[in-house]
């Protein structure tokens, strides 16, 4: 497998790279600012905005599997990055004759969020936010290639601690908190598994 990890400086990106590099996996990592990899080992580096074609393309030559980690702060919660960079990786990929994506989500909102409390506290998020993870739900579930969408509830720093096993439906609320670590663990076995194509995970 040779995996390209767009959205590669967050917390997840960053995990995903050195869990990668640790199993001896060839990586590139597409990145707006190659500072914020903070020395999470990448074996390609692509500089770039997942807006520009020709880097997204750059970045996925090669490529037999791609996991797209974006992430938003408040403050850039208009920019529609979820939709419309997706979109562009999507289109890339097609292009490239790459199939295998992973889409790393939440479970916070509309049929991925469990019992009515958490309904209501889903109902904090910012509009603009959710509205863009619907659009690229919208995005990634009609591409035509083998996807998956993992969407954790809760994450949290710290070592690797071991990952129970994904569910395929929303879980009640509890107090399991997965770190970045293990979700990486977790993204690195469902890429190569058939059986999680065209599903979410809820780990």
């Amino acid at each position: 497998m040779n995996l390209t990890v767009f959205g590669a400086t967050g917390r997840t990106g960053r995990a995903v790279l050195t869990v990668a590099a640790a199993a001896g996996l060839p990586t590139t990592a597409h990145v707006r600012d190659p500072a914020r990899l903070a020395g999470a080992p990448a074996g390609r580096i692509v500089t770039g905005s997942v807006f520009e074609r020709d880097t997204v393309l750059d970045a996925l030559d090669g490529a037999t599997a791609v996991v797209v980690a974006f992430g938003l702060r408040r403050r850039e919660r208009r920019v529609p990055l979820y939709a419309q960079g997706t979109r562009n990786v999507v289109d890339a990929m097609h292009l490239l004759g790459v199939h295998r994506l992973l889409v790393v989500s939440e479970a916070a909102y509309g049929d991925h969020v469990h019992g009515a409390v958490q309904r209501g506290l889903a109902k904090l998020y910012a509009a603009p936010a959710v509205r863009g993870r619907r659009e690229q739900d919208a995005v990634v579930t009609a591409s035509g290639l083998d996807w998956t969408v993992v969407r954790p509830a809760a994450l949290t720093e710290g070592p690797a601690r071991g990952h129970r096993p994904p569910a395929t439906a929303p879980r009640r609320a509890d107090t399991y908190r997965l770190t970045y670590a293990d979700l990486a663990e977790l993204i690195l076995q469902a890429l190569p598994d058939p059986a999680t194509y065209r599903r979410s995970l809820y780990p």
